[in-house]
């Protein structure tokens, strides 16, 4: 493979295409997209077990492809082009625009929430799906039927101009959202490509999210919204790497922030990166000039959020749905097995509130650290922002299985392989929870109760990626690239010395 990257990767480009195209045919937008109700795996597979075999069987295919595919791209004899990355990239994408959404609904959930502006002229940052009885999308709100929109007024903005297009209903909306997607998917790989292009591993970088299976399947499969908060952050970040040697800007640490406060209105996860970004441009400016660049980010940050609030009201007005989802879930986390284990000894109240004030004390200290260690220049950013997501998703009480998602472009950045090792295997763990919770749980163990699912299913999702790596990096020797350290003063970004010291790469 090595010998000959090139068209390796294309043999492995087209086996994936099959699998995606398989998918398409397996589960048909348009064929379930016209029902008057959700449908997730197990209900369209029903007693065809074979179906979700297959489901599974591709997923398998699809790492073991995309495994081979880094190997490949690792050539040391010629580089495969970024060309072929880019060209199946966007024919996996557009493949999957046609793929019913069977691991999630959020997809049909935009298309309802835009109807409540559209349709109904009522603010879905405020009002729920349920003060709509007759709308014939209610079946699609599901348990979000009484909450409010919990994303932010830049995507209500964004959903309802696709609404007024007249893409309302759900195979119409479903297909438009996803559209929506694939451009967040293009936009980040296109400013990924931008800032990997001149390193020695660009094209395993960028090969890395371009054909990842979570961001395929999740991102552009599912229609999810993360992919365009992941385009405002990386503009973000991408505007912070341009010019690495001259003296940073005033005005370009304004668009940064401008970008990162896009993000975060568009979807409030962003809010972390958002931090160290700000954090990381009132460092690199002089000691004088940060009292005024903090006051100025500080105005354009006030205007951009009265602006993107202006057609939904005051901003405190409309966060209760972004409240709601922030402070009342519990779903497959390290946090909700302790609370069910607590449950039985002691109070209920107490059982709910001790694992997630826990897991938020131990992520603050985390991203408190992870802040100190990029003003001393000891973490880059790519690497910072990778530790307090992680952190973030061990912590926190709540988890969806395309929240891997925001991890992959910062490992991509990052080019630690401890790190992307990490991405890759949650990327793997989260996509075949599907194992346990349609073999296991409806057909294998349907009796078995949601402690018990827990007790699987985190473990699983969680261990492997934590552990696994540094597990296997410790039963080996190190490699010469391992032992030896960049020196300080170059920038690898560009291959230009720069005079300022380069903060080492992360457990590389």
């Amino acid at each position: 493979m090595r010998r000959h990257p090139t068209p390796t990767l294309v043999w492995l480009g087209l086996l994936s295409e099959l699998t995606y195209l398989g998918y398409v045919l397996l589960f048909p937008l348009p064929l379930y997209g016209n029902a008057s109700r959700p449908y997730d795996m197990e209900q369209i597979t029903g007693p065809r077990h074979w179906m979700g075999v297959a489901w599974t069987l591709g997923l398998l295919a699809l790492y073991l492809t995309f495994a081979l595919a880094l190997t490949t791209a690792q050539s040391t004899h010629s580089h495969p082009s970024s060309r072929w990355v880019l060209f199946f990239g966007c024919l996996f994408g557009l493949t999957l625009i046609w793929l019913y959404p069977v691991t999630a609904t959020d997809l049909f959930q935009y298309v309802l929430r835009a109807r409540i502006w559209v349709v109904h002229h009522a603010n879905p940052m405020r009002t729920p799906p349920a003060a709509f009885p007759d709308d014939p999308l209610l079946p699609f709100a599901g348990e979000w039927r009484v909450s409010a929109s919990p994303y932010g007024p830049v995507w209500e903005l964004l959903a309802g101009s696709v609404a007024r297009l007249g893409f309302v209903t759900p195979l119409s909306g479903a297909i438009a959202y996803k559209i929506v997607a694939f451009g967040g998917y293009l936009a980040c790989t296109l400013l990924l490509y931008h800032a990997v292009r001149r390193r020695r591993d660009g094209v395993v970088s960028m090969l890395f999210f371009a054909w990842n299976p979570l961001v395929l399947i999740q991102g552009v499969g599912n229609g999810h919204n993360d992919l365009v908060m992941l385009a405002w952050l990386l503009l973000a970040m991408v505007l912070q790497r341009r010019d690495a040697c001259d003296s940073p800007a005033f005005e370009r640490s304004l668009f940064r922030i401008a970008a990162a406060t896009l993000a975060l209105l568009t979807k409030v996860s962003a809010g972390l990166m958002g931090l160290l970004l700000a954090g990381e441009s009132l460092r690199d400016v002089p000691p004088r000039r940060r009292i005024a660049l903090l006051a100025t980010m500080g105005g354009m940050v006030a205007t951009l959020v009265l602006l993107a609030f202006a057609p939904f009201g005051l901003p405190w007005q409309s966060l209760s749905g972004v409240l709601e989802e922030i402070r009342h879930r519990y779903t497959y986390t390290i946090a909700a097995t302790l609370r069910l284990g607590l449950g039985t000894l002691i109070p209920a109240q107490a059982a709910w509130d001790v694992p997630r004030t826990t897991g938020q004390i131990l992520f603050l200290g985390v991203l408190g650290w992870t802040s100190v260690r990029l003003w001393q220049r000891r973490l880059d950013l790519a690497s910072a922002g990778f530790l307090a997501y992680f952190a973030y998703l061990l912590g926190g009480a709540s988890y969806r299985i395309w929240y891997p998602l925001w991890l992959v472009p910062l490992a991509t950045l990052s080019a630690s392989p401890l790190i992307r090792q990490h991405t890759l295997l949650l990327c793997l763990t989260s996509e075949l929870s599907i194992v346990f919770f349609y073999f296991v749980w409806r057909w294998l163990w349907p009796q078995a109760s949601w402690l018990h699912m827990h007790l699987l299913v985190v473990p699983w999702q969680f261990g492997i990626p934590l552990f696994l790596p540094v597990v296997l990096r410790a039963r080996r020797w190190p490699t010469k690239d391992e032992v030896a350290m960049p020196r300080a003063g170059r920038d690898t970004h560009d291959g230009r010395r720069c005079g300022r010291p380069q903060p080492p790469r992360l457990l590389q």
